[in-house]
């Protein structure tokens, strides 16, 4: 397996997460979230040197993801790392009461389809990747024979 190969379903599955993020945090959720922060008594973070934070952790969850993805099938990998990222953070805060149920019921879909579909969408680059090996490997059993049997290689 190449480097392009590994990276390819990292970088697609990082690119997908923070999208995701971006969206549901700036856009969808905004309101809700800067109400949220500003009952705690804190500014809703949303700095450049917070977004890279935000960035590199999007790149972890992608790693963490990609590792699920070698062993589980892409629905059974966003779900395992839906609980592990999201499911048990939302679990604690909401035993202290930082979140409400309203707001819960809407941030808790939202992760959820995020994390299946970047599981999926990595899970797309990893099959692709394996049928472009799978093709080169063909190719090269195929120019051994021929070449074994004497015979021109088809282009």
């Amino acid at each position: 397996m190449s480097l392009k190969s590994s990276l390819t379903p990292i970088v697609a599955g990082w690119v997908w997460i923070s999208a995701c993020e971006f969206g549901i945090n700036s856009y969808w959720l905004q309101s809700e979230w800067e109400d949220y922060f500003g009952a705690l008594g804190v500014d809703y973070p949303g700095e450049p040197m917070q977004l890279l934070v935000w960035a590199g952790w999007a790149l972890l969850y992608a790693l963490c993801l990609r590792m699920l993805l070698v062993r589980f099938g892409g629905l059974f990998a966003g779900l395992i790392s839906w609980f592990m990222v999201f499911g048990l953070m939302f679990v604690a805060l909401g035993n202290i009461n930082l979140m409400t149920q309203d707001f819960l019921t809407l941030i808790v879909p939202a992760t959820l389809a995020e994390a299946v579909s970047a599981a999926l969408v990595m899970n797309v680059f990893v099959a692709l990747n394996r049928s472009r090996a799978r093709a080169r490997a063909k190719a090269k059993e195929q120019a051994k024979a021929a070449k074994k049997a004497g015979t021109p290689v088809a282009a």
